[in-house]
């Protein structure tokens, strides 16, 4: 038959309501006496060393050092129902020594030599085998009782003295008490049941590889028990090991909820947390000892549970989270209950309480409904703190938003085993004096305003989380040089330096802040006035890549950077924020020495859409091994023609922003004009030109000097060289005979004097200038230069000078393009031939007197007469 848990809890609820070494009186539901005594942990070597009551019929010698059980050790205990033993060193029981006591029903031999044997037991109890562990206090026992074996009420029991303080008797809870009276009826019904009749598997709560999961499940305490009932399953709570009955709007106390757990002997993780779960009201330390060997994981949070004063637990528990349960204070009493306890979550609770005067005769008393504060203190009353015990092995301490103002005073010494803390979210103003064990501390979201140099006492701290405080300065030489990662965002920093002190740090945030540039700076070997949170920084140091070889990680966004100087960041650096600046540009001298960053995130409307972004956008954003957060949402605020468009969509090509290259195209573009243009004047005799548009630039020159008024020359000749000897001969000859004077370079050219000034002198100062063409004539350039001022001269005087002597047949197609003024002129002038034939030469040389004796008529009237009637002189 299995174990009755009526007798189970009518055994536990025995022990449940005794003190250390006395004894008390519990009323069951049945109204008769149940003197009980408990005799744990008084290092006893015997039972009679106790010198317990004979009228008692529950003892406990659990935890003792009892070698030997004899039969005066039990002599007169007729009345002796529930024994246990367990916990001792029993190697030996004389045979009969349970012989006389009739009334036993439960013998606990737990926890002792595994060889024992126990002789002359009657035949009614059942005892759990020497080797069985079922948890620090064996509080359930194995028995085997018929409804007529149980003993009847005594009226006479009386009520024993406890010996270890005043019976709680009285203020037992009233729903422990209905619990109890139920499962003890249940009890008794079950011990006349055929087992067939009380089995019920399928109503039992069926672990899943171990876990029960009942969260959201909305059971009652009712339906809770029942489906954790330890006389129908059995099995199942076995193999439970992780429990969850969490957000079911459970409405119990704590202890009546773990008597519930007993039978789990293998579970080890309870959460049931968002409930309505409160804390028994009863201080009940004495016997607060739990078989609940494995069960190292407990969360209780967000609960109505108020205190801890009285709270009963495990003290197996190493995690256990009592966070939003509105306790505000951590007693005296806390850690010696939890002694394994080493993570402990406490968030949002409030550690306040109000100091009230001590009330003097002298001071009225208020009348009844008033309530009087004095004063709120967030520290310190005069009882203490709120916080007065902590467990020495916690090592990870959660207190974020408690309104803690400081930490005790034994804090630092106490905690030597502390490697977490996070105190962020309170009120603290100064930061506390820590434990040199602590790797990670988190004291963001306060009111800290100077890091003391006591800090660098905290040896071991690895990650320090300070962001969002109030700090004014901040000097490295305070930090532990074991420092990896530091987080000093949105703080009042003027300056931060951050040098070799700090030689392992590897992650940095320095982001919501006002720094303004990071420029390398002379000599030092800091990063200067780094402003932290809201801070504003004036400059980098030029070594601030070698005073930080680690730094990896760096946060700098949100922030009024304007641009990054080469230097300014690490070369370490695998990862970089810059978003949210005032950044204009990012440049190859800087971003080009970052040969580990593998991730930019970049964001802001500040970009100047210029060839300084030329290789961010077309080189940087394609890199193969970098990843650039935030690229599609840059945009340009420079030139106006573009603002608020992406950067991405820049049009910055090679051509547009590379001086060389323009240079380069510019050269030979030139090049290449200088070649055309060469190829022009050799093919269209540019050079000539050149030389024409030169000369006239300096006949342009002498139309402003004053012309002679009288002019020496009747004509100047102009003619070719190979046309010489004819000019000479006959031209010349004739018309100087004829009293004529003629001009003609050979003999009045002026020696020392420029060609085109003598060219210009003979034609200024003669009426007429000849021109003797034939076709060697178009092939001399002096001859052209001759015709060109000469034809200047007419523009310029309005008068028509010009007389055309044709010495050889002329075609006008035949005339070369430069020669332009020539063929215009043969097309609208009149002109003479000469003839070899000698009838016709005394016709030419009498026109060519008459014209050179006429005077020189307007160019219009000429052209309107004359020219309009082109004849060949013969």
């Amino acid at each position: 038959m299995k174990i009755l848990i009526g007798s189970l809890h009518f055994y536990f609820m025995s022990v449940l309501f005794s003190r250390a070494n006395g004894s008390l009186t519990l009323r069951t539901p049945s109204a008769y006496a149940f003197p009980f005594c408990n005799y744990t942990y008084l290092n006893l070597s015997s039972v009679s060393e106790a010198q317990a009551p004979k009228t008692a019929r529950a003892l406990n010698f659990s935890h003792n050092v009892i070698e030997k059980i004899t039969k005066r050790d039990l002599e007169g205990f007729d009345v002796l129902e529930v024994l246990d033993l367990s916990y001792n060193q029993i190697k030996d029981i004389e045979p009969g020594a349970f012989e006389r006591l009739f009334s036993l029903v439960s013998v606990n031999l737990s926890f002792n030599d595994k060889k024992l044997l126990v002789p002359g037991l009657p035949p009614h109890p059942k005892l759990l085998p020497p080797s069985q562990a079922s948890g620090s206090l064996q509080l359930y026992t194995y028995f085997d009782k018929s409804s007529e074996a149980a003993p009847e009420p005594s009226a006479s029991a009386k009520e024993l003295p406890h010996l270890g303080g005043p019976s709680v008797l009285q203020n037992v809870n009233a729903r422990l008490r209905r619990n109890t009276e139920n499962l003890l009826r249940r009890a008794e019904k079950n011990t006349t049941a055929s087992p067939a009749a009380t089995s019920r598997p399928d109503f039992c709560g069926a672990p899943v590889n171990g876990t029960l999961d009942l969260s959201n499940s909305k059971l009652s305490e009712e339906e809770l028990s029942a489906k954790l009932d330890a006389n129908l399953c059995q099995v199942q709570l076995e193999g439970i090991v992780e429990l969850n009955i969490s957000h079911s709007d459970l409405e119990m106390d704590l202890l009546s909820l773990f008597i519930l757990f007993l039978p789990m002997e293998n579970v080890q993780s309870i959460d049931a947390s968002y409930n309505k779960l409160t804390i028994n009201i009863q201080d009940v330390e004495a016997i607060c000892n739990f078989p609940l060997s494995k069960l190292s994981f407990l969360n209780i949070s967000n609960n109505p549970i108020n205190s801890l004063d009285t709270l009963c637990l495990p003290s197996t528990i190493q995690i256990i989270d009592l966070s939003f349960t509105n306790i505000s204070q951590i007693p005296p009493n806390f850690a010696r209950k939890m002694m394994n306890l080493e993570h402990m979550y406490v968030q949002g609770n409030h550690f306040i309480y109000t100091v009230r005067p001590q009330i003097t005769n002298a001071v009225a008393k208020p009348p009844p409904g008033t309530v009087h504060i004095n004063a709120i203190s967030f520290v310190r009353n005069l009882n203490g703190t709120p916080i007065e015990s902590l467990p020495n092995k916690l090592k990870h301490l959660k207190m974020s938003n408690c309104s803690i103002v400081e930490l005790p005073e034994w804090f630092v010494g106490t905690m030597q085993e502390l490697l977490f803390l996070d105190l962020s979210s309170n009120r603290i103003s100064v930061l506390p004096d820590l434990p040199t064990s602590l790797q990670h501390l988190d004291i963001s979201n306060s009111d800290i305003k100077i890091i003391p140099p006591s800090f660098k006492s905290v040896s071991n701290l690895t990650i320090f989380n300070i962001q969002n405080n109030k700090i004014t300065d901040m000097h490295p030489e305070y930090f532990p040089l074991t420092l990896t990662k530091c987080d000093i965002s949105k703080n009042k920093l003027n300056t931060l330096s951050l040098t070799d002190a700090l030689g392992k740090l590897e992650h940095l945030n320095v982001s919501g802040n006002l720094i303004t540039r990071l420029e390398p700076a002379s000599y030092l070997s800091a990063l200067a006035n780094l402003d932290s949170s809201r801070n504003l920084i004036s400059e980098l140091p030029d070594h601030f890549g070698k005073a930080l070889p680690m730094l990896k990680y760096f946060n700098l966004s949100g922030n009024k950077i304007s641009f990054l100087q080469r230097g300014s960041l690490p070369a370490s650096l695998i990862e970089l924020d810059i978003s949210d600046n005032a950044i204009t540009t990012i440049v190859e001298d800087t971003f080009g020495q970052l040969t580990s960053l593998s991730v930019l995130t970049v964001q802001g409307k500040h970009f100047f859409c210029n060839c300084d972004l030329y290789w961010f956008v077309n080189v940087y954003m394609h890199h193969p091994h970098l990843r650039i957060n935030g690229k599609g949402n840059l945009r340009c605020s420079f030139p106006p023609d573009r603002r608020g468009s992406l950067v991405e969509s820049s049009r910055l090509t090679l051509l547009h922003c590379s001086l060389g290259i323009q240079m380069a195209i510019t050269a030979c573009v030139a090049v290449l004009v200088v070649l055309v243009l060469t190829g022009l004047c050799w093919r269209f005799d540019g050079l000539w030109y050149v030389r024409m548009g030169w000369y006239w630039c300096m006949a342009k020159r002498k139309q402003y000097e004053k012309r002679p008024e009288n002019k020496p020359f009747d004509a100047f000749v102009s003619y070719s060289e190979q046309d010489a000897n004819w000019t000479k001969e006959h031209l010349l000859e004739r018309l100087e005979t004829d009293g004529f004077k003629i001009c003609y370079h050979e003999r009045d050219f002026k020696p020392g004097h420029p060609v085109l000034g003598n060219i210009f002198y003979c034609i200024e100062n003669s009426h007429k200038v000849l021109f003797v063409l034939s076709p060697s004539f178009v092939n001399s350039c002096w001859c052209q230069y001759e015709l060109y001022f000469a034809e200047h001269r007419v523009l310029n005087e309005n008068q028509d000078s010009l007389i055309m002597i044709v010495l050889e047949d002329l075609p006008p197609n035949s005339v070369p393009q430069k020669f332009s003024k020539l063929r215009k002129l043969l097309k609208r002038k009149t002109y003479l031939k000469w003839s070899p034939e000698e009838h016709k030469q005394k016709m030419f040389w009498h026109q060519l007197a008459a014209v050179l004796k006429t005077t020189n008529e307007p160019l219009v009237k000429a052209e309107s007469g004359c020219a309009l009637d082109m004849h060949e002189m013969v």
